[in-house]
């Protein structure tokens, strides 16, 4: 495959609010592409969980980071599948860290400087010199601002609400589309105003508003993306 610079292998970035397809997109193109996924919003999940379990002050970012120091969160990449699990003290949780007491709490522990200060260290650890499509909310801007290409996902709110109530329901969540869609809303507000790491748009990013495409249309805008700039 293709080195970037003859240096290292493909990075790309992907960024973007709840429900925009970072996930889905961060897939497809793995498969495509026969890179790793890294799914950066697991380890705020898994540390959410891992406060919960401890019973842990969230409102105390001194607590909370301390939970950090002490848990080992990792994400698992199997060889020949793109696919991450969430890892977390050697327990695979990526089922739970989806259920809605964890998708509550997960904003609040990742709001603080140090916490994000330190996941973006693991992160860039885990990434290294992978060929590797790395989804989130601050990877272009924060994580990996050297990425080969940088790709920045929207869509309208109903249509974010209703692919996250589908995955929710997936994953056998009891919950309504009225309320997915008010948390998406106050996901919008908490992770815009966040006063460390907030969710913006890297200057330099590749725009695709996915409100009508079907997984494999926003696929074929970033091969010809990948293409037009000679990145594959």
């Amino acid at each position: 495959m293709n080195e970037i610079n003859n240096k290292r292998p493909l990075q790309i970035a992907i960024d973007g609010p709840v429900g925009s397809g970072k996930g889905t997109l961060a897939v497809a193109l793995a498969k495509r592409l026969n890179a790793v996924h890294v799914y950066t919003g697991g380890m705020y999940r898994a540390l959410a969980l891992a406060c919960k379990r401890l019973g842990v002050n969230l409102n105390d970012e001194k607590e909370v980071f301390n939970v950090l120091e002490n848990s080992d969160i990792d994400l698992k990449i199997d060889a020949g599948s793109p696919l991450t699990k969430v890892i977390l003290n050697g327990e695979n949780v990526s089922e739970e860290i989806f259920f809605p007491e964890i998708s509550n709490i997960t904003p609040i522990v990742a709001s603080y400087k140090s916490v994000r200060e330190e996941m973006v260290r693991r992160q860039r650890k885990i990434i290294g010199e992978k060929r590797s499509i790395v989804e989130g909310r601050d990877i272009a801007t924060h994580v990996i601002p050297n990425a080969d290409i940088k790709i920045s996902l929207t869509a309208d709110v109903d249509t974010r609400a209703r692919r996250r109530f589908n995955q929710l329901i997936d994953k056998h969540v009891n919950i309504t589309l009225d309320e997915v869609k008010k948390d998406v809303l106050e996901r919008d507000d908490r992770d815009s105003k966040r006063k460390d790491f907030p969710l913006e748009i890297s200057k330099d990013s590749f725009l695709i508003d996915t409100s009508n495409d079907t997984v494999e249309d926003t696929v074929n805008k970033v091969f010809d993306e990948l293409n037009r700039r000679g990145l594959i």
